[in-house]
């Protein structure tokens, strides 16, 4: 995913933004349990809680017990400070589908899925949207991060779980990765690989260096 010398300048490999919702977390616990260091910011300071404490918000099969193991072994862990977010080369956006109550596009739903992480936001980092959005949004928020003055990559994957099986099918389903640049598509293709490795943690073991 990174070399040491990212690892080292960022401090974690991915934090998921609205990480504790039943897209977000399975998607960083299955980071985590491969290895990853992963950070999650959410709003929710009942979910923040209980996902620290290696507890599920909500039942997900196959989920608890990867979770216990890799906030034990400190590979993952949740906040409610935005500022979480400055921590990680791979910034991954959960939101729901954006549009309005009459099912148009809604272009402000990524902004408001960003809230008030925008200030943490660091250059080098990859910016990767995560859901059902309709063309144009990649270009649409590339214009917007390049209004912060900040030299950040983005791509989209689109979200394809279906609760209650995601801890299988985020393993098992090819990833459908799209960027409008070269050098953001090969990075976003790399960090969603890495769900492909053996497992970081097993039976309750630590990871290696």
């Amino acid at each position: 995913m990174t070399g040491t010398s990212e690892l080292d300048r960022f401090g974690r490999h991915v934090v998921v933004i609205g990480g504790c919702g039943h897209v977000g977390l399975p998607l960083a616990i299955a980071f985590a349990g491969r290895g990853a260091r992963v950070g999650i910011y959410d709003v929710s300071e009942s979910s923040v809680e209980m996902v620290n404490a290696g507890r599920m918000p909500f039942a997900e099969p196959g989920a608890t017990e990867v979770l216990g193991q890799v906030v034990a072994a400190g590979l993952l862990e949740a906040s409610t400070d935005p500022a979480i977010v400055s921590s990680a080369e791979h910034v991954v956006v959960v939101i729901g589908t954006p549009v309005d109550e009459h099912l148009n596009p809604d272009q402000a739903a990524i902004p408001n899925a960003l809230g008030g992480c925008t200030e943490y936001l660091r250059d080098g980092q990859l910016l990767i949207l995560r859901s059902t959005v309709y063309p144009g949004v990649t270009a649409l928020v590339e214009k917007m991060v390049a209004g912060f003055g900040r030299a950040i990559e983005v791509a989209f994957c689109p979200e394809r779980i279906a609760e209650g099986k995601a801890m299988t099918e985020l393993f098992e389903l090819p990833q459908i990765v799209s960027a409008r640049s070269a050098v953001a598509l090969e990075r976003a293709s790399a960090v969603h690989q890495v769900r492909h490795r053996e497992p970081a943690l097993h039976d309750g073991e630590r990871p290696g260096a």
